[in-house]
């Protein structure tokens, strides 16, 4: 057989498998996943010519792109909801599947943000309509969202900035956790929050094999990171109160295959983990109980188990620690999620000072 032959065989071979390849994920995973590889050659300014990107396939996309897929579960069903609206409002405006610079633009933008007057609303959709039109412009035209920022503008309500529990308060939830229904279990729940700043989800998926006093860390599912568990350092007091419970509660079961698999916080002895919801009600009853936690915090400031996380931080920012120590700690991906903390230090401090003994005199009683 010729040799030409045999190369156009191998070359439908080829075009063959490509077409399995990209009919079973999409034409533009396929694109995006050659391009990750480098294997597509780069175009120059002078040879590029724009490209024209529907509706329907940036969405595609950008429910495959690692915007979309590193982010928690959590956001990934808000985010799909925002999607569905922003959509409808697409259709109600054009008869079919529109280019994407069509809606790209600030005055659409505008306009689909305008009937939203709650400020918290608005920035959810403004945080969701950021991610989607960034991940499109960069990876389909090379541009930046920048002259879209104005009308995409987060704002967020002061009464949401982070709130934090005093040391009175947390002094009286913890007497109050002893007193109720599963005290000891309680009890401990809330030391390892405030031992650790971890979050609700990363608490309830905890695991026996997790704990490591020899580290002193515990092992969590963080954040937006499914398969796979980082390190979280946790204070020696709330570790030796964690590893005292475990042993109580399951020491009998300790040479079972699966023990180490077994979940810390459960009703079935460790065979699942206590639901979200569960923790949740136990620890706004307590504050519900609490004396000291008045009604603005309770319903103004909606006071919570998150509360706990934000607590943690506060209070290594009164211990002197520096606030990159606190990122490590809180494992926040970006440093302006921790600053967020500075200004609730900030008004603790100015709330201190007017404590002040010499901070409450009058100018008139000197002049």
């Amino acid at each position: 057989m010729p040799i030409y032959d045999k190369e156009f065989e191998m070359d439908l071979l080829i075009e063959d498998k490509i077409k399995e390849i990209a009919e079973a994920y999409g034409p533009h995973k396929f694109l995006h996943a050659l391009n990750q590889m480098d294997w597509i050659p780069k175009v120059t300014n002078n040879e590029k010519t724009a490209e024209h990107v529907m509706l329907s396939d940036s969405i595609e996309f950008y429910f495959s792109s690692d915007s979309f897929t590193e982010l928690a579960e959590k956001s990934q069903i808000a985010y799909r909801y925002e999607m569905n609206l922003f959509v409808k409002f697409c259709n109600q405006h054009f008869d079919q599947d529109p280019d994407f610079k069509t809606i790209c633009t600030s005055q659409f933008l505008s306009d689909y943000l305008k009937p939203v007057k709650n400020k918290n609303t608005r920035s959810k959709k403004a945080a969701f309509l950021r991610s989607f039109l960034r991940t499109i412009l960069e990876n389909f035209y090379e541009e930046k969202i920048d002259k879209l920022k104005r009308v995409l503008k987060v704002e967020v309500d002061k009464r949401r900035v982070p709130r934090a529990f005093t040391k009175e308060q947390i002094d009286e939830l913890m007497m109050l956790a002893r007193l109720g229904r599963e005290s000891h279990r309680n009890f401990i729940i809330l030391w390892t929050f405030l031992g650790t700043g971890i979050r609700l989800s990363e608490l309830c998926t905890l695991q026996i094999g997790d704990i490591k006093p020899q580290t002193q860390d515990i092992y969590i599912r963080s954040k937006g990171a499914k398969d796979f568990k980082t390190p979280c350092k946790i204070t020696n007091f709330s570790l030796e109160l964690l590893c005292k419970y475990v042993n109580f509660r399951y020491g009998s079961i300790k040479h079972s295959p699966d023990y180490t698999e077994r979940y810390v916080f459960s009703d079935d002895k460790g065979i699942s983990p206590l639901h979200e919801s569960t923790i949740q009600k136990m620890f706004s009853n307590l504050i519900d109980e609490a004396s000291s936690i008045t009604e603005d915090d309770k319903r103004v400031y909606q006071l919570s188990v998150h509360s706990l996380r934000h607590s943690f931080a506060l209070y290594l920012l009164e211990s002197g620690v520096n606030i990159y120590t606190i990122q490590e700690l809180l494992r926040h991906k970006w440093l302006s999620s921790t600053l967020v903390y500075l200004k609730m230090f900030d008004s603790m401090l100015v709330k201190v000072i007017n404590q002040h003994p010499l901070g409450n005199l009058k100018v008139s009683d000197f002049f």
